[in-house]
């Protein structure tokens, strides 16, 4: 993406920023809330083949590796995948790695999963890896207030998929559910929800009139 680009989607995402601001001001907490829980989703989770958790740099406490290494506990896959990137240049892969061993987590479950550098295709490309792993069921963690868009994006009827991906929605800290129009952090993540939801179901919209 050029600068101008770049600058255009800051612009969107500060006026989106300032709508969220003015929504907190004039509406109803109920309907702020109600707003909110339009963006969740969350399927019903059965024991799967793999785990997988894509990368959020909000997510500082880890708090959806924590909910990943809940669900290997539980049964519910026996191997973790995340989505690679580096923290202070250390791999997220071996910080986790070594998160996992003092948990009591086998070596090796802890495997890291690159989506590739174009993020509008970050999720055919993991499809595909997994397809190509041979999984069949995959459980994707992910915060609460991104899952209903994550629904559309792993829907396995829209990608011609083998593979059936099940969404875990995280009610993680950082992100005030009940009174997100209170909390900048959470005021901004829902703006920028607001906005890359858009910005998906545009381009799904782009798709279907083009066939």
């Amino acid at each position: 993406m050029g600068s101008k680009g770049k600058a255009g989607c800051g612009c969107l995402l500060g006026i989106l920023v300032t709508i969220m601001i003015l929504a907190g001001v004039l509406f109803h907490p109920v309907s702020l809330k109600f707003m909110a829980k339009q963006f969740r989703y969350e399927d019903k989770i059965v024991p799967a083949d793999a785990i997988f958790v894509p990368r959020f740099p909000e997510d500082r406490n880890g708090e959806l590796y924590v909910q990943a290494f809940r669900e290997y506990f539980e049964g519910n896959g026996k191997t973790v995948y995340v989505e690679d990137d580096k923290v202070l240049g250390v791999n997220i892969g071996d910080l986790l790695s070594r998160m996992a061993k003092e948990r009591g987590i086998k070596e090796g479950a802890i495997k890291p999963v690159h989506p590739g550098n174009d993020r509008e295709r970050s999720t055919t490309v993991l499809n595909e890896k997994f397809r190509a792993m041979g999984l069949k069921k995959v459980i994707v963690i992910v915060p609460g207030y991104v899952s209903r868009r994550y629904h559309y994006m792993y829907d396995s009827s829209r990608q011609e998929s083998a593979v059936l991906y099940m969404i875990k929605p995280v009610q993680v800290s950082y992100f005030r559910t009940d009174a997100w129009w209170r909390d900048d952090l959470s005021r901004s993540l829902m703006a920028r929800e607001f906005y890359a939801s858009l910005v998906y179901y545009y381009s799904l919209l782009r798709k279907d009139t083009a066939k």
